[in-house]
Parts: structure tokens; sequence; C-alpha cells
């Protein structure tokens, strides 16, 4: 098939394609028999009629349109390869010339993000240099001591680290608003999931009382009948329970079943290279971040419209399902944090061009310094995988199935942030 092609601004490709005459004629025919088969003429069966009879009775245009959208991926592959294009989104395609003898396509393909790189390596951004206390090792088991708590009716008045069952009810200026009531909720005084003030207010209650609970809403909270405002919210403690924490004791490590710990000392180990590990991790990230924001002020990137358009909207229906999750929506959402659609589509649309040039930088870097991830070394992080979850590796892989080439592609994109970790301070 012949063809002219022109390379575009932006990561566009036009490719005007002369469509092959017997390609074009096999097309049309096709397309003819196909819809000729639902035409009835009188004194033969549905689609048994001869075909100069059927002809009359078939819109030329019908045929056509069937027949190209039959060409339109034969011949999009041909471009593809024969260019050694990389296509990032669906082309967009327009006939250009059009008879029985003629088809002559026009076809923009949006192609492969390009950047071109400045320096990498050498910068002294500044790493941190992380450890774990003792505090934070005690309340690292206190958290797990917690989280084995049974809980109990206490009788008396309610502390900080209690779970209060309240009916509450709250207006501003002695109106009701919506949201603002609720039976038997239980809520643990301290956790400060709730307006600050109100949980500070409950302390010393019990069972039984009714209070009134005063406090005053942000002015970047909640709709305008109540941002800003003073509330009171009518609250009756219905009941009042505490956590009993498990002793800290051989007993209790077992139960925990972490491998190979089983004593105090052990789990104290065991917690502080947890904690170091999760430090280790965000200090890492945050430099990461800082060292992006260095090489992309001296790299160049071209990104077409349509990809970053395309990662907005996964950005946002990303948002959605993690709202829909938290039982709100977007509407709420909005008006919870006081944003214009607007102002959110221009900030999800900055951390789609950014996470982007992200993604372009590791790349690039990636095939620069000739970084990949070996069949051998993919089975090792495999079995890895497979010896934390207690699977085989053919277990592993069946199970991330067609998330396999992603979970490679993660490593060597690990390989590579390590890369720029490694080789600068």
């Amino acid at each position: 098939m012949e063809r002219k092609v022109t390379k575009l601004e932006n990561c566009h490709t036009e490719v005007v394609v002369n469509v092959d005459k017997d390609l074009w004629k096999k097309a049309q025919d096709k397309a003819f028999r196909k819809l000729a088969a639902n035409v009835t003429i009188p004194g033969f069966r549905k689609g048994k009629a001869p075909v100069n009879m059927v002809k009359g009775h078939v819109d030329q245009m019908k045929v056509f349109n069937e027949a190209i959208n039959g060409v339109i991926p034969e011949v999009y592959q041909d471009v593809v390869e024969n260019e050694k294009l990389e296509p990032m989104v669906r082309p967009n395609v327009d006939v250009t010339k059009l008879s029985e003898e003629e088809l002559e396509l026009k076809l923009v393909i949006v192609t492969r993000p390009n950047v071109e790189l400045g320096k990498y390596q050498g910068y002294e951004i500044g790493k941190k240099e992380v450890e774990v206390s003792d505090e934070e090792i005690d309340n690292a088991i206190n958290e797990l001591r917690k989280q084995n708590a049974t809980i109990s009716p206490k009788e008396g008045q309610a502390e900080n680290g209690d779970i209060v069952v309240i009916d509450f009810e709250g207006s501003v200026d002695g109106v009701p608003f919506d949201g603002g009531k609720a039976e038997n909720h239980e809520l643990e005084l301290g956790s400060h999931s709730f307006i600050q003030g109100f949980e500070e207010q409950l302390v010393g209650s019990s069972a039984g009382i009714e209070v009134d609970v005063k406090v005053t809403f942000p002015k970047n909270y909640g709709p305008d009948e109540i941002a800003g405002k003073d509330a009171v919210f009518h609250v009756k403690v219905n009941e009042v329970k505490q956590k009993v924490l498990p002793e800290l004791d051989e007993e209790f490590i077992k139960d925990l079943n972490i491998p190979n710990v089983e004593t105090i000392d052990a789990l104290r180990k065991d917690r502080a290279d947890n904690l170091l590990k999760q430090k280790e991790g965000a200090a890492k990230r945050e430099y990461l971040d800082k060292l992006y924001e260095e090489i992309k002020k001296v790299s160049k990137f071209e990104i077409a419209d349509e990809i970053v358009n395309e990662e907005f909207e996964n950005r946002k229906k990303d948002l959605q399902n993690r709202l829909a999750q938290s039982g709100i929506d977007l509407e709420q959402y909005l008006a919870l944090t006081r944003t214009s659609e607007e102002d959110l589509n221009k900030q999800l649309r900055e951390e789609a061009v950014k996470g982007l040039q992200t993604f372009l930088v590791t790349e690039e870097v990636g095939l620069k310094e000739k970084i990949s991830v070996s069949d051998e070394e993919f089975e090792f992080e495999l079995a890895k995988m497979g010896e934390q979850y207690n699977m085989s590796v053919d277990q592993i892989k069946e199970a991330l199935g067609k998330q396999l080439g992603q979970f490679r592609n993660n490593i060597r994109m690990s390989r590579i942030e390590d890369f720029l970790y490694n080789n600068n301070k």
C-alpha cells in the first residue's frame, strides 16, 4: 500500500494511505454479501436472490462504510509495523478519497511521548538519616495490643480510649442540618474522628446522661449552611465501653503468629525492623520526589494532549472509586472540601502531567543505563513472593495472571529508582 508519512508536532504522525485496490475490492464484496444476506426479494428466500436483483436494494454508502470498517484494522496494523510507530491511543481516521475503485485514508496517530533527558546524576539533594526510638517501638507494640483488645461494658466515666455509644443531632441557630444526626453511633474518644472539640466534651460522661456539645465548624468545612458556623449537638450517651488490652507476655506473642518471634525482645526487634524499613522507604520516596523535580527542570518533554487527557480521566475515575468506597460521591466531596470541579480538574491535570513526566524520566534513564530484568532474575523475584505467601512459582504466576508483565516492569522501575538514588547524594 502506498503511503505518505508526515511527522507532526507534539508526538503526532500523519499517514495518508492509498489502500491496495485488491484489498479494497475484496472488502466491498464481503460487505455487500453481508448486507445482501438481510435483503428480501419477492419470490426468493431471504439472501438467495440473484446479485443483480439485490444490488438495487443495498445502499452503496452502507457497503462503503462496512468495507471501510473492515479494512481499517489491517491498514492500521500495516502502518504501525512498517513505520515502526508506538501508538498510545486510538488513531483518528478520515476518509480522503472514496469510490468503488479507490480508497484513501488519513490516519493521525498519537505516538509515544518524547523526553530529552538532562542531567540525572551527581545531584546533592540531601538524604535523611532515619532511626527508631524506644518510644516508637513501645507505641507499635501497644498498637498490636489494641488490635487484639477485647471490648467490654464500663461502669463510671468515659476516658480517652474508651468507646461511647451515642445518639446525637446537630443544629445551627436552632435549625437541624443534613448529616448531623445519628443513633447508636460508636465513637472512640481521642480518635479525632469527629470535629475538633466534640470528643473532648464527652470525656467524663457516663451512660444515661444527655449533654449539649458546642463546636465551631471550620470555614472550609462542608456546605455553606454550616461552614464557619457555631453548632450545638444534643448528645445522649447510651453506653460506655472500654478496651481491655492483652497482657504483654509470651502467650500474647505466640498468638500474634509472627515468624521467628517468640519473646518480648524478639518482638521489639521485629517492630523496630519494620518501623525502620517504613521510615527508610518514606525517606527514599521523599528524596526521589525532590530528585525527579530537579531532573525535570533540565529536561524537555513532548507529550500529546490526548495522553494527558487519558491520564487525567484515569486519575479522576480512581478518585471517584476511592470516594465510593467511603460512601460519598464526587459532588459531596466537592462540597466537603469546598472545592469547585474546575479547580479539582486543574489539580488532577497538573498531577497527570507530573506523573507522566516522572514516568518518562524513569524510562529514559533505564534505557540509557541499560537496566533490565533477566528471566532468571524475574523467576527469583517470583520465588521470593511465593515464599512470602507459601505458594509455588507456578501458583504465583497463575495468581498474577495478566498482571505478570506489570509485575516484571515494576521490578525494573524499582531498579531504575535504586540507580538514581545511589548515584545522587
